[in-house]
């Protein structure tokens, strides 16, 4: 059972690195999996889950725009429409791939799988990192100027962080800013093109995995989340997130990649190290 202490320590976690490029999802399983002794996939659902809390920060801070999704004129209507479509198109694959094919394959790995699972979020983290690395200098185009072949795309990339490990902020992010989009316009796009995903990916989750609501507890597997906390949870997450959003919206050149690459060699070192003082034990 999820206590008091662990859902407000999750929800901090969230609501701070959801929109750093280092995969809140995958910082999320890594700690469920080593500290909490969580099953692999149950851990990547809860992870996911606690997303529902930075996405309600994303709808309070941008319902202006939201508010536009009715009229088929707002650019805002257009991306959200293309964007979700290209998600749905790269992320629903891996997705069924990660509740299909992982505990099968998992029983043929040499050494334990949520090492393995470990050290595949190192490598992905560094991936993303070195991506990072290639953004250009400060663009001048704003959101509307997107066309609709790279608003396609832009959903496609985004659907590719269904890996835990890849930063979806940091995957949107960068493209973006490649595109020649400005820093402010490409945060704020990444920030709003979260909700259709987040909604999807926990739909498509509750149909997969089966998680639901008893009368006081949300169960995931074997997990049992009492009610109250779920609560306390979401709305943790969204008021730092809220915060976090904010914050980042008033800096300027930020290094993302670096964050990416030190926590990528850090959760390497980490997965390293468990594998030896398991095989030492």
């Amino acid at each position: 059972m999820i206590d008091l202490v662990q859902a407000i320590l999750m929800s901090i976690l969230q609501g701070l690195i959801e929109w750093l490029p280092i995969s809140s999802e995958g910082q999320l399983t890594l700690i469920f999996i080593n500290i909490y002794k969580i099953p692999e996939l149950e851990a990547v659902t809860l992870a996911l889950f606690l997303h529902v809390g930075t996405m309600i920060a994303v709808l309070w801070k941008f319902r202006g725009d939201f508010y536009q999704i009715t009229d088929r004129e707002a650019p805002i209507a257009r991306i959200i429409l293309l964007v979700t479509f290209g998600t749905t198109f790269t992320a629903l694959p891996i997705i069924l791939f990660l509740k299909n094919v992982w505990t099968d394959v998992s029983n043929y790995f040499p050494i334990p799988a949520d090492i393995v699972f470990t050290f595949l979020i190192g490598l992905l983290l560094i991936f993303t990192g070195f991506i990072l690395s290639k953004q250009p200098e400060q663009g001048i185009r704003k959101i509307s100027s997107l066309t609709y072949k790279e608003i396609i795309l832009l959903g496609m990339i985004q659907g590719i962080a269904a890996l835990p490990g890849i930063s979806r902020s940091g995957m949107t992010l960068t493209f973006l800013l490649i595109l020649g989009l400005t820093q402010q316009d490409a945060l704020r796009t990444s920030f709003i093109i979260s909700v259709p995903a987040v909604l999807g990916a926990t739909t498509l989750e509750y149909l997969l995995s089966g998680f639901y609501f008893s009368s006081s507890n949300l169960v995931i597997g074997t997990i049992t989340f009492p009610f109250i906390l779920v609560i306390l949870t979401i709305f943790i997450s969204a008021l730092i997130g809220l915060v976090t959003m904010n914050t980042l919206l008033s800096l300027k050149n930020i290094p993302y990649n670096k964050f990416c690459i030190g926590f990528g060699l850090l959760t390497i070192f980490i997965a390293i190290l468990t594998l030896l003082v398991s095989n030492l034990a």
